[in-house]
């Protein structure tokens, strides 16, 4: 006979673009929304308008009730705040993070009772906040998760996605870290490039900056390499590629930089530099566009 589970609660963290992307791609579920907007939000795809109305509480406030699964959809300027959150009001849950860059195994360790579930995202929207709450989504791509077959509520999300059609794919944890190492290694070269250049992704091929992409990425295999990931062949290529398909893009660094935010350059290249730090390994060029970066965000401070 089946067994029949309770359905489980749904929150995610963040109210920014990804945020409002979760909360309309896992509708079907009912997610309670935690951040600093309030809905109701307005999901542009392709020529389809929706309105969409989740449940929805401030940080500040206690949720109705304890969460089984937490989505992480911040930024990481934001994570002592989610982390604070999560110490109060789920500690013992099952944790996604779908966050740029990597670092949250160390961010999150205070929180012994969870089980974390760090994955990568293709899927893009972009915030539009003009007359109201409102993204516009690029992409679904594609969200890569690590499965966990020894627990029983990770088996249970799983085939809550597969059921609902979320996209997700679970797949081994060495297969899903390799993913997330390739997208910090993606990010590496097209997040800082495109926002010291100040362009779309698809301009920054024909900038003269672009000459440093091969030394980011050689750098960063090197790490990887150290790390014993296995990553595919021709990176460059690969890379070059993900701006084309992309071009009209503008990375979340840029974005931040132009608002006038704290950007996510210690989360990516900064990561890979504290790891060649504990590996010996030089990584100059990396060093240089986390400095300039980090410059840039001095200035463009309001």
């Amino acid at each position: 006979m089946e067994r029949h589970h309770p359905p489980l609660a749904i929150t995610i963290l963040g109210t920014g673009a990804m945020g409002r992307y979760w909360a309309y791609r896992l509708r079907s579920a009912h997610p309670l929304v935690v951040g600093t907007v309030p809905p109701p939000y307005e999901v542009f795809e392709g020529r389809t308008k929706t309105l969409l109305i989740p449940p929805y509480s401030p940080w500040q406030a206690a949720p109705p009730s304890p969460p089984d699964v937490v989505v992480l959809a911040i930024k990481w300027r934001e994570m002592g705040q989610a982390l604070d959150w999560l110490q109060r009001h789920a500690p013992s849950s099952i944790i996604l993070s779908l966050m740029n860059g990597m670092g949250q195994e160390e961010a999150l360790c205070p929180l012994t009772d969870a089980v974390l579930l760090p994955g990568t995202t293709t899927a893009a929207a972009t915030r539009q906040d003009d007359k109201a709450p409102a993204i516009r989504i690029q992409s679904h791509g594609l969200t890569v998760l690590p499965a966990l077959a020894h627990h029983p509520g990770v088996q249970q999300l799983m085939h809550l996605s597969q059921l609902h059609h979320w996209g997700w794919s679970w797949v081994a944890p060495q297969d899903a870290l390799a993913q997330r190492w390739l997208k910090l290694l993606q990010n590496s070269v097209i997040n800082p490039l495109t926002t010291l250049a100040d362009c779309p992704n698809g301009e920054v091929l024909h900038h003269p900056i672009w000459r440093l992409a091969g030394p980011l990425l050689a750098e960063g295999e090197e790490v990887a390499r150290r790390r014993a990931v296995l990553l595919p062949p021709d990176l460059l290529a690969s890379v070059a590629q993900l701006a084309q398909d992309t071009q009209h893009n503008l990375s979340s660094m840029v974005q931040d930089v132009r608002a006038g935010q704290e950007t996510e350059i210690e989360a990516i290249n900064g990561y890979l530099i504290r790891i060649a730090e504990l590996e010996h390994i030089p990584v100059p060029t990396h060093q240089a566009v986390r400095h300039l970066v980090r410059q840039l965000e001095r200035h463009a401070k309001p």
